[in-house]
């Protein structure tokens, strides 16, 4: 018995609506003319997706070992997963599979080490503060330490697009220059109402020289700008937190934040260090007499606007770290 000859699109589409319309298949042979097999073919038809290139080196089952290993062990490299799946395949092949179940190689943040204590702090204080109304949020003189450095301030990877084979041209090349040149260390303080004082310090930071910057920068800033009612905000540095700082702070009648470690995603003016760290890659000053003045510049032109969202920011900030059980978030 000879095969039943093949359907044209038009002919499929035919049956298909005939038959939908309730029609028997001796009725739709007497109108198309052709056999019951061709009505069946037809009904059965599916448009198959062509398929080029060679053959896929891995099987479905390997796939999965290797994106299983992956997930269960982010930080692993395809040499790494070869070896312990003992694959025949290459590197770039596991790479292109993991690449297909959206599982690329990405370069991971750095983030403070978090212990368990760490933890619960944070969510302590994003629970805390959580409802806290913007007004009050007003009231807090945001603090912190910063070093900026010469070179490699920019504060994040940068790529360059080049052909193959010329990494070392000089058009090509990122240039440095051992410990990063000249540096400066900061001492910055802002609120909603705008930047207040940069300080430079002088030498190595101690809790001497700390207080000494609270007496003459920051008290005198805070009461004239700073409204009647304000907490002071500073990290668990041991310089902050020595006896003789929280003696000036007592005697000063100055209220503290309790603040948790390990948390400069919470402090706003971490991006405010990362504003003036992008501004001095931009400015590419020389020594650092000319980094202290770009500093400077780039410091005073801190829009108010830009300090009233960051502060404004905190709400999102207190979710964040909820919604991240108290580890590390994207601010």
């Amino acid at each position: 018995m000879g095969r039943s000859r093949h359907c044209s699109e038009d002919e499929r589409f035919l049956i298909k609506k005939l038959i939908k319309e309730g029609k028997t298949y001796k009725e739709v042979q007497k109108i198309i003319g052709c056999s019951a097999k061709m009505i069946s073919n037809a009904l059965k038809w599916e448009q198959k997706t062509e398929k080029r290139g060679r053959k896929r080196k891995t099987t479905p089952r390997m796939d999965r070992r290797i994106a299983k290993l992956a997930k269960t062990q982010p930080m692993m490299g395809s040499k790494r997963i070869k070896q312990d799946l003992q694959l025949t395949v290459s590197t770039v092949t596991i790479r292109r599979r993991l690449t297909e179940v959206n599982l690329p190689a990405r370069s991971p943040r750095k983030v403070p080490l978090l212990r368990k204590r760490h933890v619960q702090k944070r969510l302590q204080f994003a629970k805390e503060h959580i409802d806290w109304p913007e007004k009050k949020w007003h009231n807090i003189l945001w603090t912190d330490e910063s070093k900026i450095v010469l070179f490699g301030s920019k504060g994040h990877r940068q790529y360059v697009r080049r052909p193959a084979n010329t990494e070392f041209k000089p058009q090509y090349s990122l240039k440095t220059i051992k410990h990063g040149g000249a540096s400066i260390m900061l001492w910055g303080c802002f609120s909603y109402y705008g930047v207040g004082p940069i300080h430079r310090i002088q030498g190595i930071m101690d809790q001497f020289q700390y207080i000494r910057i609270l007496e003459e920068v920051m008290l005198p800033y805070a009461e004239e700008e700073m409204p009647l009612r304000w907490t002071f905000q500073q990290d668990n540095d041991p310089k902050h937190t020595s006896k003789r700082a929280k003696a000036w702070f007592q005697m000063n009648k100055i209220q503290l934040m309790e603040w948790p470690a390990q948390s400069p995603d919470l402090n706003p003016i971490e991006n405010l260090w990362a504003d003036i760290k992008s501004a001095v890659h931009e400015a590419k000053p020389r020594n650092a007499e000319e980094l202290w003045n770009t500093v400077q510049l780039s410091w005073a032109a801190i829009p108010v606007e830009r300090c009233q969202k960051l502060v404004d920011s905190m709400h999102h900030r207190c979710v964040a770290v909820i919604g991240n059980r108290g580890f590390a978030t994207k601010y």
